[in-house]
């Protein structure tokens, strides 16, 4: 998931901040769902280990 995409669910959670800044068409089952699995996301390393990108673009090129 892309850190920017998680930036905004974290504002769009906020109730206030989505009140005052954020007017985003999301259903409120996204809301709920993002809600239940944000304290996951905010565990998740944000700066990965290079050994860790190598390993993820081989995976992928071996899909091909």
């Amino acid at each position: 998931m892309d850190e920017t995409f998680t930036k905004t669910l974290n504002a769009i959670a906020n109730q206030a901040q989505m009140d005052e800044h954020v007017h985003l068409n999301l259903d409120a089952d996204e809301v709920i769902f993002y809600n239940s699995i944000r304290a996951d996301l905010d565990l998740l390393a944000k700066k990965p280990k290079v050994q860790t990108i190598h390993q993820i673009l081989d995976y992928s090129k071996s899909l091909r």
